[in-house]
């Protein structure tokens, strides 16, 4: 496992002796995978290496190596089958949300007995009737006396039955402002043994031989208030919290089926005799290998670089999302390329490559569709990266005609000589600077010293007398402006408007 510049002395260590467990510990994760049982023998020993625990403080019964040495572990379990699974869903089912949200005495509770692997985890947010949408949840928890009382359905739950802890968001109020609020859901620890508490359903799934993954039945199930992360209606931020978490991780996860694609890949292509040349001698199979590499090098700089904002105190949710939708679409086309270049051997059972192929696919769905994310680092990226995202202004140059950024000190148009013509005589500008668009208020604001009333006023009635174009949002605000051609023309002479390169020859024209 190739290190980072800025991991320490004791990432290092772990990458190593992650390295070793998984050389060591092949053959027990392949008769699991193959038998489709869970691996208790291997559980037991990442336990007692405390690597459940890897991000958990010292004090706690953990490591201390942080989302970087979760990330670690992460990525070379995965080589191992089921395990990296068990191990992953533990990881973000409640060790980081006890560590983020959880009391002093929850901590003491629970973390040691993970961090050991005496106990495993779970997270349920996804419901029947509920997936990306995590804010309708409708699984339902009421707090009676000193226990919460919950009613619902959960499903596509992974460590369903095996997990000792159950990390469930729950709704525990449908007040319009608590709603609006994000205020809404609260995030209860339920364990293992709670009456009222069942395992519905095993899914077969796709990929992931051997997981527990099913639907969960709460009927009346009797939660003691004690074990709630934080307060009431703090789910929602508990469960966003979690998810720059598990996306980071999960990203993790995928790099260690990668390696196993790209290394299988390579060791048969060196080995593949075809028309009296290794295939590895092919130039199309040398391009797919290249591409996995580059893209190999590429998921693990995002995967890295994002566990290390976390583990500085930052919350980098467009990072996170990223990595995840990014990278799991990288793990889906190297695994698609490796049994290409193998060709019917990489169809088969008898290598893993066919495994990390079906398995793929669910990482560009778990943890928020990849579609869902990419709106999402829209939005937040267009607030977020506002001042990054803003082009600098640019006006008409006095001699050259051409678009260019302003003159240093260029004054915006004073209040006393805003009006109706300057106006126009602004959007007429515009129009040689950025044909075809409109401006928005903030460009205009930018450009004049102008009041919103005043703006709205001069708008309305440049509109009423149609020199103007207007676009409103859904609440009827003025948003985008535009000059009419009538708008144009008012505002400067035609000769304003034309310009044409010194090639041209002006006798050709009219």
């Amino acid at each position: 496992m190739e290190p980072f510049p800025w991991w320490s002395e004791e990432h290092r260590k772990l990458a190593e002796d992650v390295e070793k467990f998984v050389e060591e510990n092949g053959y027990i994760a392949a008769e699991t995978m193959w038998l489709r049982k869970v691996p208790w023998e291997l559980v037991k020993k990442v336990g007692e290496k405390r690597w459940f625990g890897v991000s958990v403080p010292k004090e706690y019964g953990g490591l201390g190596l942080g989302v970087t040495g979760a990330c670690i572990v992460a990525e070379g379990l995965a080589k191992l089958g089921n395990i990296g699974l068990i191990y992953d869903t533990t990881m973000f089912g409640g060790v980081h949300q006890i560590l983020e949200f959880g009391s002093e005495e929850q901590k003491r509770r629970w973390l040691p007995r993970i961090a050991e692997g005496e106990i495993l985890g779970a997270i349920t947010i996804t419901e029947p009737y509920v997936g990306s949408d995590v804010f309708s949840i409708e699984t339902r928890a009421k707090l009676v006396g000193n226990e919460y009382i919950v009613n619902g359905k959960k499903r596509f739950i992974s460590n369903a039955g095996i997990a000792g802890i159950y990390l469930a968001y729950v709704r525990t109020s449908d007040k319009p402002e608590d709603v609006a609020a994000y205020k809404h859901l609260t995030a209860l620890v339920i364990e293992k043994g709670t009456p009222g508490f069942t395992i519905e359903k095993i899914n077969e799934l796709c990929g992931w031989d051997g997981v527990y993954n099913g639907y969960l039945n709460f009927e009346d199930a009797r939660v003691p208030v004690e074990n709630r992360l934080g307060n009431e209606g703090d789910g929602w931020q508990v469960a966003v919290t979690g998810l720059n978490f598990e996306r980071t991780l999960g990203a993790a996860s995928a790099l260690g089926g990668m390696v196993d694609c790209l290394r299988y890949a390579v060791f048969h292509a060196r080995r593949r005799v075809q028309f009296g040349q290794p295939t590895s001698d092919y130039q199309a199979n040398q391009l797919k290998i290249a591409d996995m590499m580059m893209k190999l090098k590429t998921a693990r700089l995002l995967v890295y670089y994002t566990a290390y904002l976390i583990d500085s105190g930052q919350s980098p949710i467009i990072e996170s999302t990223a990595t995840k939708v990014l990278v799991s679409e990288i793990y889906k086309a190297i695994s698609d390329d490796a049994i290409q270049v193998m060709g019917g051997d990489g169809w088969t059972r008898f290598y893993p490559v066919e495994a990390v192929f079906r398995s793929s696919k669910i990482l560009e769905i778990g943890a928020g569709t990849n579609e869902v994310l990419r709106l999402l680092v829209y939005r937040l990226g267009l607030r977020f990266m506002a001042d990054y995202l803003k082009p600098p202004r640019r006006v008409v140059h006095e001699k050259l005609g051409i678009p260019v950024p302003p003159p240093p000190g260029k004054p915006k148009i004073p209040r006393e000589q805003v009006n109706e013509n300057s106006f126009l005589e602004l959007l007429a500008e515009n129009y040689r600077v950025n044909p075809g668009l409109y401006m928005a208020r903030e460009d205009i604001k930018e450009e004049m010293d102008i009041t919103d009333e005043q703006l709205d006023m001069v708008v309305t009635s440049l509109e009423e007398k149609g020199l103007v174009k207007v676009y409103r949002d859904r609440r009827g605000n003025i948003r985008l402006v535009r000059p009419t051609y009538d708008g144009l023309k008012k505002a400067k002479p035609s000769e304003y408007y034309k310009w044409y390169p010194d090639w041209v020859d002006k006798n050709e024209l009219f």
